[in-house]
C-alpha cells in the first residue's frame, strides 16, 4: 500500500476534478504490475496496473490488489466502473486504504466485489490515504473547494518592512517550494493590492513544464486591476471577483482578456463575502485553492472561515513591529478566541522553516 500510496502521489496536481489514486498488484509474493491515475479523463489506478501485468505477460487471476481509494461501481462520462474489471480479471482479494466519500460509490464498490466472492479488507493505511485525497474529499462532500493559506514572513511575521518592500524575504529554495505548491492546485488567489503592487504572473515556475499553471482567482471589490497586469496576458483564464456595482464597460474589457467575472456581495465590514465567492469556484469546477495574500485577504479569509490549512514559511530575518503583518485584522479580543491549528507538520528548508496545520473548525 505504500508503494500505492508513492504512485498515486506522482500525479499529484494532474488529475482534478479526480481524486488521486495509486495501485498495485501483488501475486504469490511478488508484484506483477502497478500503476496510478494520471489525469481526469485517462485510465483509472486499477487498469493501469492490470495492463501493466498485461504488458509482462503475468496471469491475474487469483492475485492481490492493492489500492488507495475503493474501486469505482459508477459509469462516468468517461471511464467504465473498476469494479466490473477487477470480477472480470479473477483477482481474489483486495485492500483498500479509505472508502470512496463520493456519494455514488461510497461503500458500494465494496459491497459488489463482496457480492462477487472478493475478498476485501479497508483501511490499510487509511489516514496517508485521507491526506492525500484531502482536497478531492471536501470537494466532492460540500462542491467548495479545498483551501490553503501559504503566507512568506519573517520571524516577527513580518511579510514586508513598512516601506512596502517584500522581495525577498524567502530564499530560492522557499520559493521553488512555494512554485510546487501551485503546481498541485486549481486556482491561486490574491487580493488587489498585491496585483497593484507586484503585478504577480500567478503562473508555476519550476524550469521544465510538468505541470499546468493554477486559474489566477484576484479579489477585486471595485475593479481596479489594469488590463495590462501580466496574470491577464499570462493566463488564457482568469478569474476575478468583485462587488456587484461594478463598471459595465470595465468588465467586458477583462471579459475579452479571458476573465470571468463574479458578481459577489459585501459582507457587514464592507469586503466582498469570500464564502460566496468559493461556491462560486467550486461551480466553476475549481477543487483547490491557494490564497497567497496579502494580509487583508488573508484575515477576509479566516474570518469568513473558509481557510481548511495554512502553510508558512518563516525567514531567519526581523523588521520590527512597523513593518506589515502576515494577516491583517482579526478583532479577536483574547487569546482564548484565537484561532487554532491542528496536526501541526515542521520542515526545515536550509535555514528557514516551514509550519502547516489544519484550522481547528
Amino acid at each position: 500500500m505504500s508503494i500505492a500510496l508513492r504512485l498515486a502521489k506522482k500525479a499529484e496536481g494532474q488529475t482534478s476534478p479526480n481524486p488521486l489514486v495509486g495501485a498495485v498488484v501483488v501475486k504469490r509474493g511478488k508484484i506483477i504490475g502497478q500503476g496510478y491515475h494520471k489525469k481526469a479523463g485517462l485510465a483509472h489506478a486499477e487498469i493501469e496496473a492490470f495492463n501493466d501485468a498485461a504488458k509482462k505477460k503475468n496471469s491475474l487471476k487469483g492475485a492481490t490488489l492493492y489500492v488507495t481509494l475503493e474501486p469505482c461501481c459508477h459509469t462516468d462520462k468517461k471511464t467504465p466502473p473498476c469494479v466490473n474489471t477487477i470480477i472480470e480479471k479473477q483477482i481474489s482479494k483486495v485492500f483498500v486504504a479509505m472508502l470512496d466519500p463520493n456519494p455514488k460509490v461510497s461503500g458500494n464498490g465494496i459491497k459488489m466485489l463482496r457480492e462477487n466472492g472478493i475478498e476485501v479488507e479497508v483501511g490499510v493505511l487509511q489516514d496517508k490515504a485521507k491526506e492525500l485525497n484531502e482536497v478531492f474529499t471536501k470537494y466532492i462532500t460540500t462542491g467548495k473547494p479545498f483551501v490553503i493559506l501559504k503566507l512568506a514572513a519573517t520571524l516577527d511575521g513580518k511579510i514586508a518592512a513598512y516601506t512596502g518592500d517584500s522581495k525577498w524575504i524567502g530564499s530560492p529554495a522557499q520559493r521553488k517550494h512555494a512554485h510546487q505548491l501551485r503546481s498541485k492546485v486549481d486556482g491561486v488567489m490574491v487580493g488587489i493590492e498585491t496585483v497593484l503592487k507586484d503585478n504577480p504572473s500567478l503562473n508555476v515556475r519550476l524550469g521544465k513544464k510538468t505541470s499546468k499553471d493554477p486559474v489566477p482567482i484576484v479579489v477585486d471589490s471595485k475593479l481596479r486591476i489594469p488590463v495590462e497586469s501580466n496574470l491577464l496576458s499570462i493566463h488564457e483564464h482568469s478569474i476575478i471577483a468583485t462587488s456587484s456595482g461594478s463598471n459595465s464597460k470595465k468588465t467586458e474589457e477583462l471579459k475579452n482578456l479571458g476573465a470571468r467575472i463574479l458578481h459577489i456581495k459585501k459582507d457587514k465590514n464592507g469586503n466582498l463575502n469570500l464564502k460566496e465567492v468559493t461556491k462560486h469556484l467550486g461551480k466553476h469546477g475549481i477543487t483547490s485553492v491557494l490564497i497567497e495574500g496579502g494580509s487583508k485577504v488573508a484575515a477576509s479569509a479566516l474570518k469568513n472561515k473558509i481557510v481548511d490549512k495554512v502553510v508558512f514559511f518563516y525567514a531567519p530575518k526581523i523588521v520590527g513591529s512597523e513593518g506589515i503583518s502576515m494577516i491583517g485584522k482579526l478583532g479577536i479580543s483574547t487569546i482564548k478566541k484565537s484561532l487554532e491549528i491542528k496536526n501541526i507538520k515542521m520542515k526545515k528548508i536550509k535555514d528557514e522553516l516551514m509550519i502547516e496545520g489544519y484550522l481547528k473548525k
